[in-house]
């Protein structure tokens, strides 16, 4: 596993822009309630940039800490929206049950985690790449 700007960069952002959207829809109606939501989108990316920079760990463990990081903040955000009941609320067309969403998030999460396991987690990356 290598470090690439491109797949790092698109990665984190692709598993968290939900939440920025979803936290500045909610802004709108709760400031309070979406202000914290972008805080669960910042802190995933930020994260991020920090492991990125300082490459102190190898590309697969930080990989790894990103997708947990991505993960726990989706399900706080889903949780955060639902007991301020704006989750239905900003959803436009078929909305997604909060127990469905924790679901999906679980799932896709766990599974990115055990096929990086599987794929890089063996004993087959080193601390410089």
């Amino acid at each position: 596993m290598q470090w690439n700007a491109g797949g790092w960069f698109g990665g984190q952002v692709g598993a968290t822009l939900w939440i920025l959207v979803a936290g500045l829809l909610t802004a709108v109606r709760d400031l309070s309630t979406g202000l914290l939501v972008v805080a669960l989108f910042v802190i995933p990316n930020v994260s991020g940039l920090l492991l990125w920079l300082s490459r102190r760990f190898s590309c697969y463990a930080s990989t790894q800490i990103v997708i947990a990081l991505a993960g726990v903040c989706g399900l706080v955000t889903v949780y955060v929206l639902e007991q301020a009941n704006h989750w239905q609320q900003i959803q436009t067309g078929a909305a997604v049950s909060a127990y469905s969403t924790y679901w999906i998030i679980g799932s896709v999460f766990i599974g990115l985690m055990l096929t990086f396991h599987l794929r890089f987690g063996r004993g087959r990356h080193d601390a410089g790449s």
